[in-house]
C-alpha cells in the first residue's frame, strides 16, 4: 500500500511538471479560403495581455505563459475571433475562416473608403474570393446573383463579349442606361475587357443617389467602382495562376423540320395556299391544286436531292413515297451548324507578385488570355500587365503610380446564325452531282470539295451567299493597344488633413480591319471588298482633393471632403473601303483598285466638377452624410451648362443602443435612409445643343445639308433617388438586409415635331430636342445569408437575394401623350414600362377553318356599317358562338401583353467547406418576365414565296377538322393551336402578336465550384507557400424549355439570331510561392 501511495505521489509531480513546462507556443495562422497565412493576426493568452503578432509567414511565438492559463484567443480583421487550447505541441496549425459579420468591413466607395456600419446609402461589394470563383474573361460576369438591385446580361457566348449591367431598373427612354465605370477613382476610358480579372481586389456598385453622388452628371445610372490589387505582403510573394476551360453552346438548336418533313410541310403550304386564294376560288379541283403544288414547289427549289425523280418524290396526297430517299452524300451534309461549330477552348495564365513595408509597397502581373470560340473563326487574344506602386519617402508624403497595358486581337466575324439557321433543310453544305446515285461531292482543282452556293443550281435562299466558307474566306480583326497611367501624391499636414492629387492619361489605339472576297458572300457584287478603320482614344483626368478627419473626445468623429476634378475626353476616327481586289485573300487596301469611301472625324468631351462631403458620426451608433457636386459637361450650351447633385443620409446602429443589451440574438441591427439627385449626360449626344450639318458631294461639288436643330435649352436628365434599409445579423448566424428605393427620373429628352415651315433635315421632317419626360423605378431588394452548421473544421453556410424593380413613365411630351410612342412590339405611354409589350390579341386557331382569329379592334372597325368607323369585309370576318372575330390582323386589337422585366430576380446558392475542400454553387433565377422569340416566330412562318428552314412544331398544325367539331362546338377555338399551312393566309395566320410571346422565366444553375487547398505540410515538402485545385463549370443548365431562345438575350426581351450563351467546363491551378 505504502509502495502504491509513493508511485501516485510521483505521478502527480510528473503530471505537474510536464504542465508547469509548457510556457512557451508557437505556430502559424492560415486563412482558410486561401491557404495563405495571415499577416498580423493577434494571438494573446486569454484574459491577459501577454502574446504575439503574425510575422510575414503567419508565424507567432509566445514565452512565459502565465501558469494556469489553458486558452489562445487568435483575432485578425475581418475574420473569425478563435480560442484553442494550449497544449505541448510543437507547434499548431490555426486555420481562420472570414466572418460573416460584416459591419466593420471596409468598403471602397466614392472618393475613399469607408467601413460597412457608416454607410448610409446602397452599395454593394464583390472582393476576390468571389471572383476567383468563376471562371469568367471579364470580372463584370462575377457580378451575376452576388448581389441584389443588379440585373447582368452576361450569355453571349461570343469571345471577348463584354457583359451589360443595369442597376435598379431604367432611368431613360432614348439615352443609356449603362452604369459609370471607375477604375482606381479615375474613370474608365476603355472596356472592363482591358482588366485581368486576376488584377481585380474588389468592385463596389453604388446603387442609389445618396452614395453615387459625388459622381454627379454621371452617375444616374448607378456607378461601378473597380479597385485594383496592391502590395500587402512584407516579403515578395510570387503567385503562378493557370485556367484551362472547354466550352460549347448552352442552350441546344431549335427544333427544325428536317428534308422530309420540310418536303411535306411545303408541299401542304402550297397546296392550301392554291385553294385558299380568292382569285382560285371553284377555279382548281384538289387533285388540280395538288398537281400544281407538286410543280410550283419544283420549281421554286430547283434542287432535288433524292434518289428519284422529282414527279415520283410525292404521291398525289403530298405525301413522300417510300422509295423517295435523300441521296447519303447529301444527306450527311445538311447540317450547317457541325462544320461552323467546334468545342472551345480558354486558356489564361498568369503571374503576378507583390511586396510590401513601412516604406513602399508593390504589385505586378502580366496576364495572357487565348479564346476559341465555340463557333469557329470566333476568337480573343489578350496581353495585360499591370504595376501598381507606392512610396513613402516622408511620414507626410505618399507618391504612387498605376501603369497597365493591354493588347488584344480579336476575329469576330458576323454571325454565322442567322443564315445557318435559316438554310432549308434541302440545301446541303457542299455541291454535289445530283446526277449520280449517292450523290458524289464535286471537287475543286485541288481534289477538295466545292462549296455550294448556287453556282449549279440558282437557289432561292441565299444565292452567291455560303457562310461556312465566307468565314474562311473573310476577315473581320480588331486589333487594340492600350496603355494607362496614373500618378498620386498624398500629403498629409497639421496632423487631420490630407491633401491628394491625382492625374491620369488614357490612351488606346484600334484597328479594325475588313475584308470580304469576291468568290461568295458579301464582296461578290463588288469584286472583293476591303474596310479599314483607325480608332485613337485618348483621355486626360485631373484631381485635387482635400480632407480632414478629426474625432473630438472620443465620440465625435467628423470628416470634411473637397475636391476638384477635370475631365476631357478625344476620340480619332478615320474610315476608308475599296472594292475590286487584284489578289484574293490579301486584306490590304492597296490590293483594291477602287475607292468607295474615306472619311475621318474628331470628337471632343470635357467636363469639370467641384465636389464636397461632410461626415458625422457620434460614438459610432449615428452617422450622418452629406455630399454635393457641380458638374459643368459640353455636351450642353454655356448657358445651361452647370448642374447642382446632391444626397443626404444617415444610419442609426440601433444594436449598440444600451437598451439592446441584454438582447443577445441581435448581434448587429442597423437603420438607414438617403436621398439624393444625380445626373445623366449620356441620354444627348457629344454636341446636343448645337446645329449640326452634314457634308456630302453634289454635282461633284462640296455641300452639306441640315441634320440636327440647334437646342440650347436643354438640360441634364436628372435622377432623384430614396431609400431606406434595415440590416442586422441574429443568433450570431443569419445576416439579412431588406431595403426600399424608389427613383424617379426627370427632364428626359425627346426629340419633338416642328412645323414644316421650319424646314426638313436629313430627309424627314424637322424636330427639336427638348426635355419633356420623366420615368420612375420603385423595388424591394432582399438579401439573406446563414452559417447553416458551424463546427471546427465544417462550415456550410446558404445565401438567397430577391429583387423587384416596377418602372413606369411618368410623362410623355404633349404630342405624343394620347396615341403613345410605337417602336416594334413595344408602346410607349404614361402610366405604361419602357418594355411593355403592345400586341395584336389573338383567340387561338378556329378549328373548322385552321385560320387564326383575332379580337376586333371595335375603336376603328365595326361588323356591320357603322358611322366614324371602318366596316370589315365579310371575308376577313368569323362567327364563332355569337361573338365576331377578324382573320387579319390589321383589323385587329392590340393590348398590352405584359412586360421584359422580371416581377422578381435574384438568386440563391449555397458553400461547404470541409478541412481544406470547398464546394460552391450559384443559381440565379427570374420570375414573370415575358419573351418575344422573332427567331422562332420567323421559324413557324410558311409563307409561299420563302424557302426557309421551319420548326418541328409545324407538324402540329391544323389539317383538317377534328372529329367531333362542329360550328357550334364550345372549344371550336383552340388558344394553343397552330394555324394550317397556308402560304396565302401566312401572313394574317402568323402576325406579330400575343401568340409570339412567351413566359422568359427561368432558374439556371450558373456556377458550380469545388476548390482544394493542399495541406501546408505538402506545400512545405514543394517549396511553396500555397497550391490551389479549382474545377468549375458556368452555366450549367437551365430550365427554360424553349430550345435555341435564350432569356437573357436583352433586357428588352428580344431574342434574335445571334450568339448564344456558352457553357465552360474549367479546371484552373493556383501556386503561391
Amino acid at each position: 500500500m505504502k509502495k502504491l501511495q509513493v508511485l501516485l505521489i510521483f505521478l502527480c509531480m510528473t503530471i505537474g511538471m510536464i504542465t508547469a513546462q509548457v510556457t512557451k507556443v508557437t505556430g502559424i495562422v492560415i486563412d482558410a479560403d486561401s491557404n495563405e497565412p495571415i499577416i498580423g493576426a493577434s494571438v494573446l493568452v486569454k484574459g491577459t495581455t501577454i502574446g504575439s503578432i503574425t510575422d510575414v509567414n503567419g508565424r507567432y511565438e509566445i514565452t512565459n505563459i502565465p501558469k494556469g492559463s489553458k486558452t489562445l484567443t487568435i483575432s485578425f480583421v475581418g475574420m473569425r475571433t478563435m480560442e484553442i487550447a494550449i497544449t505541448s505541441s510543437k507547434s499548431q496549425t490555426i486555420m481562420m475562416r472570414p466572418d460573416a459579420q460584416l459591419i466593420d468591413e471596409v468598403v471602397v466607395v466614392a472618393y475613399g473608403t469607408a467601413k460597412r456600419e457608416s454607410i448610409t446609402g446602397a452599395i454593394a461589394s464583390v472582393g476576390t474570393k468571389e471572383l476567383e470563383k468563376r471562371p469568367i474573361t471579364n470580372a463584370l460576369g462575377a457580378l451575376e446573383g452576388t448581389t441584389t438591385g443588379i440585373q447582368i446580361n452576361n450569355t453571349n457566348g461570343e469571345p471577348g463579349s463584354t457583359p451589360d449591367i443595369r442597376i435598379r431598373g431604367f432611368n431613360t427612354v432614348n439615352g443609356t442606361n449603362a452604369p459609370l465605370y471607375i477604375v482606381d477613382g479615375i474613370p474608365m476610358g476603355g472596356s472592363t475587357n482591358d482588366i485581368s480579372a486576376n488584377d481585380i481586389e474588389s468592385i463596389s456598385i453604388l446603387k442609389d443617389a445618396a452614395s453615387a453622388a459625388m459622381y454627379g452628371s454621371r452617375a444616374a445610372n448607378g456607378v461601378v467602382l473597380i479597385t485594383t490589387k496592391k502590395g500587402k505582403s512584407e516579403k515578395m510573394r510570387i503567385k503562378l495562376a493557370t485556367n484551362q476551360g472547354f466550352y460549347s453552346r448552352m442552350f441546344p438548336e431549335y427544333e427544325k423540320l428536317n428534308a422530309d418533313e420540310w418536303m411535306e410541310a411545303m408541299w401542304k403550304t402550297g397546296y392550301n395556299s392554291i385553294l385558299s386564294t380568292p382569285a382560285n376560288a371553284g377555279k382548281y379541283t384538289e387533285e388540280q391544286a395538288a398537281a400544281m403544288a407538286t410543280t410550283e414547289l419544283w420549281d421554286k427549289i430547283i434542287y432535288n436531292i433524292y434518289n428519284v425523280p422529282k414527279d415520283q418524290v410525292f404521291d398525289a396526297n403530298g405525301k413522300l413515297s417510300p422509295n423517295a430517299k435523300v441521296k447519303p452524300l447529301v444527306a450527311e451534309d445538311l447540317d450547317w451548324f457541325k462544320p461552323m461549330e467546334r468545342t472551345g477552348h480558354r486558356q489564361e495564365y498568369s503571374v503576378s507578385g507583390d511586396a510590401a513595408s513601412a516604406k513602399h509597397s508593390l504589385y505586378f502581373s502580366v496576364n495572357y488570355l487565348n479564346e476559341e470560340g465555340y463557333a469557329k473563326t470566333s476568337e480573343f487574344e489578350r496581353y495585360t500587365g499591370r504595376l501598381n506602386g507606392s512610396f513613402r519617402p516622408k511620414k507626410w508624403l505618399n507618391l504612387g503610380f498605376n501603369l497597365s497595358g493591354n493588347h488584344r486581337v480579336s476575329n469576330n466575324t458576323s454571325s454565322p446564325y442567322y443564315y445557318s439557321r435559316a438554310m432549308a433543310p434541302i440545301y446541303p453544305v457542299h455541291a454535289h452531282d445530283y446526277t449520280t446515285a449517292n450523290g458524289d461531292y464535286i471537287l475543286d482543282a485541288n481534289g477538295d470539295r466545292e462549296y455550294d452556293y448556287g453556282q449549279y443550281q440558282p437557289r432561292p435562299i441565299t444565292m452567291n451567299r455560303n457562310v461556312v466558307w465566307e468565314r474562311e474566306l473573310d476577315l473581320n480583326e480588331t486589333t487594340k493597344n492600350t496603355l494607362e497611367g496614373m500618378a498620386f501624391a498624398d500629403i498629409t499636414f497639421l496632423k487631420d488633413f490630407k491633401f491628394s492629387v491625382k492625374a491620369s492619361l488614357y490612351n488606346a489605339d484600334a484597328e479594325s480591319r475588313g475584308y470580304y472576297n469576291k468568290e461568295v458572300g458579301s464582296g461578290v457584287n463588288t469584286s472583293g471588298l476591303a474596310t479599314r478603320s483607325i480608332t485613337r482614344d485618348k483621355s486626360y483626368t485631373f484631381q485635387q482633393q482635400l480632407t480632414w478627419n478629426k474625432i473630438f473626445k472620443d465620440v465625435h468623429n467628423v470628416e470634411v471632403f473637397l475636391g476638384h476634378e477635370n475631365y476631357h475626353y478625344i476620340t480619332k476616327y478615320l474610315y476608308a473601303e475599296k472594292q475590286e481586289e487584284t489578289f484574293a485573300g490579301k486584306p490590304d487596301l492597296i490590293n483594291f483598285a477602287t475607292m468607295n469611301d474615306l472619311t475621318d472625324y474628331e470628337d471632343n468631351y470635357k467636363t469639370e466638377g467641384y465636389i464636397g462631403r461632410l461626415k458625422y458620426s457620434y460614438d459610432n451608433k449615428y452617422f450622418v452624410e452629406g455630399s454635393i457636386r457641380r458638374d459643368g459637361s459640353s455636351r450642353f450650351h454655356k448657358d445651361h451648362r452647370w448642374g447642382n447633385f446632391w444626397s443626404l443620409g444617415g444610419s442609426w446602429m440601433i444594436s449598440r443602443e444600451n437598451f439592446m443589451k441584454d438582447i443577445k440574438w441581435i448581434d448587429d441591427l442597423k437603420l438607414r435612409a438617403s436621398y439624393g439627385e444625380v445626373g445623366n449626360d449620356g441620354s444627348v449626344g457629344l454636341y446636343g445643343h448645337m446645329a449640326l450639318y452634314n457634308l456630302t458631294i453634289n454635282g461633284g461639288l462640296p455641300a452639306s445639308y441640315k441634320e440636327q436643330n440647334e437646342a440650347t435649352d436643354i438640360v441634364w436628365e436628372s435622377t432623384n433617388s430614396f431609400g431606406v434599409a434595415v440590416e442586422g445579423r441574429f443568433f450570431d448566424r443569419f445576416n439579412v438586409s431588406l431595403e426600399y428605393y424608389d427613383k424617379r427620373s426627370h427632364g428626359l429628352l425627346f426629340d419633338v415635331s416642328l412645323p414644316l415651315s421650319a424646314g426638313s433635315f436629313n430627309g424627314y421632317n424637322p424636330t427639336l430636342t427638348k426635355n419633356l419626360g420623366s420615368v420612375s423605378n420603385r423595388g424591394w431588394e432582399l438579401d439573406v445569408n446563414i452559417d447553416l452548421l458551424k463546427k471546427k473544421d465544417l462550415l456550410w453556410t446558404f445565401n438567397f437575394n430577391a429583387s423587384t424593380v416596377k418602372n413606369k413613365i411618368v410623362t410623355l411630351p404633349e404630342e405624343y401623350r394620347e396615341a403613345g410612342i410605337l417602336s416594334g412590339n413595344k408602346k410607349l405611354v404614361e402610366g405604361g414600362g419602357i418594355y411593355d409589350y403592345w400586341l395584336y390579341q389573338t383567340a387561338g386557331v378556329d378549328q373548322m377553318t385552321g385560320r387564326t382569329l383575332y379580337l376586333i379592334d371595335t375603336e376603328k372597325y365595326a361588323v356591320e356599317k357603322t358611322e366614324g368607323k371602318t366596316t370589315i369585309s365579310s371575308q376577313y370576318l368569323a362567327k364563332v358562338n355569337g361573338v365576331d372575330y377578324t382573320t387579319r390582323s390589321s383589323y385587329a386589337k392590340k393590348d398590352w401583353e405584359g412586360t421584359s422585366l422580371p416581377d422578381v430576380f435574384g438568386s440563391f446558392g449555397t458553400s461547404v467547406s470541409w478541412k481544406n475542400l470547398t464546394f460552391s454553387a450559384l443559381c440565379t433565377y427570374s420570375l414573370g418576365a415575358k419573351v418575344y422569340d422573332s427567331t422562332y416566330h420567323s421559324l413557324m412562318q410558311n409563307l409561299t414565296a420563302d424557302v426557309k428552314s421551319l420548326h418541328k412544331n409545324l407538324l402540329k398544325a391544323w389539317d383538317g377538322v377534328p372529329a367531333g367539331m362542329t360550328e357550334t362546338s364550345p372549344n371550336r377555338i383552340d388558344p394553343n393551336g397552330i394555324p394550317a399551312l397556308d402560304g396565302y393566309n401566312s401572313s394574317d395566320n402568323n402576325a406579330m402578336s400575343d401568340r409570339w410571346l412567351m413566359d422568359g422565366s427561368y432558374l439556371m444553375v450558373k456556377n458550380v465550384s469545388v476548390n482544394y487547398k493542399f495541406p501546408q505540410n505538402i506545400c512545405n515538402k514543394l517549396d511553396i507557400s500555397a497550391l490551389n485545385l479549382t474545377l468549375g463549370v458556368e452555366n450549367l443548365i437551365s430550365t427554360y424549355n424553349l430550345k435555341g431562345s435564350n432569356p437573357q438575350a436583352s433586357f428588352n426581351g428580344s431574342v434574335s439570331s445571334s450568339f448564344n450563351a456558352a457553357r465552360t467546363f474549367s479546371v484552373g491551378i493556383n501556386v503561391t510561392l
